[in-house]
């Protein structure tokens, strides 16, 4: 299960919390959480790829026309069950 994946780093844990407060830019997440953008891009992919969060573009016109990704929590409801919690433990039981 996806979701299971995404809410096994603390990283993402933090990503999605940040997001839950104010949608933002991937440079804007890398920069608070200090880490470099690539590894954003990957935390976020997941994030994206499990449902939980959504991208859209916006145009920026400064300082010249350019599109940017902004990302926003979706909404979810999450019901902890025994295959979740198995995923999560990394067991297939």
């Amino acid at each position: 299960m996806r979701i299971g994946r995404a809410l096994s780093n603390p990283l993402r844990v933090r990503i999605l919390l940040m997001l839950v407060k104010n949608p933002t830019f991937i440079q804007d997440i890398a920069q608070s959480l200090h880490i470099p953008y690539a590894l954003a891009h990957m935390h976020l992919k997941i994030l994206e790829e499990s449902g939980l969060i959504e991208g859209s573009y916006v145009v920026e016109e400064e300082p010249r026309p350019h599109l940017r990704k902004v990302y926003r929590v979706r909404d979810f409801r999450l019901i902890i069950d025994k295959q979740l919690l198995e995923q999560l433990a990394g067991s297939s039981k």
